[in-house]
């Protein structure tokens, strides 16, 4: 979807201003406090003679302060308005690091059995968190937005041993939104928008490499949601 995304925002910003009369050209920033909630699950290989384990877990990490960038093209039918933003930087899905004590009964070349304790710790982190959207006000000021997302997903797990590891990944979502949205009394061509948005992700599916028995892997499904509440400022040309 990435190659769609960027697809589509040029699309937005080449030929939009050329269709819509009366249309202003806005670049601005905004501050956020963001939530974003996770669940996910681990599935481990049940092996020759063992069973599978699946271990759960959820986490909601609350008040991320976050900053973005956004330009946008507002015509004068109902403040209709096409834009795209960005969200630099990076932040940790859940505040605390997860540690799991695993023992370790085989390895692959290895005919003896061993009971070598092992120890995970796994995290992950969110970055390049990217926009398009579209806005348009349904009463006076009060606007409705909709949204196509993406964000990368980091793993930062620390194996130990012959452990395995999971990879990276990128998610696609959709986000919906409503606010307020008008003009800065005190600033000519200075506009503001305050909304509340939902991004709704897709599930994040990732097979580990590197295990210890080379045909033996485990799995992870995760979720991811994000909610802001956000303020932007913009200027007007």
């Amino acid at each position: 979807m990435k190659k769609q995304l960027i697809a589509i925002t040029a699309f937005f910003l080449l030929v939009f201003p050329s269709l819509a009369f009366g249309a202003s050209t806005n670049f601005g920033v905004a501050g956020a406090l963001a939530t974003v909630d996770a669940s996910g699950t681990e599935t481990t290989s049940a092996g020759d003679s063992g069973t599978a384990n699946t271990n759960s877990g959820q986490t909601n990490n609350a008040n991320i302060f976050i900053g973005s960038v956004y330009a946008e093209f507002e015509s004068d039918w109902n403040a209709f308005t096409l834009g795209v933003e960005w969200t630099p930087g990076t932040a940790d899905v859940s505040d605390n690091v997860k540690t799991r004590t695993d023992t370790e009964t085989s390895v692959t070349g290895t005919t003896a059995a061993s009971d070598s304790s092992r120890e995970f710790k796994a995290q992950a982190e969110v970055e390049n968190f990217m926009q398009t959207y579209a806005e348009v006000n349904v009463v006076d000021n009060l606007f409705i937005r909709a949204s196509i997302a993406q964000i990368d997903v980091n793993t930062t797990e620390t194996k130990s041993s012959n452990g395995g590891s999971y990879g990276n990944d990128t998610l696609d979502g959709v986000g919906y939104g409503v606010g307020f949205k008008g003009d800065l009394a005190f600033g000519n061509n200075l506009g503001y928008k305050l909304y509340y948005e939902n991004i709704n992700f897709d599930t994040l599916s990732l097979t580990s490499t590197g295990n210890s028995v080379t045909a033996e892997t485990n799995k992870i499904t995760a979720d991811l949601d994000i909610e802001t509440l956000k303020l932007a400022v913009s200027y007007k040309f």
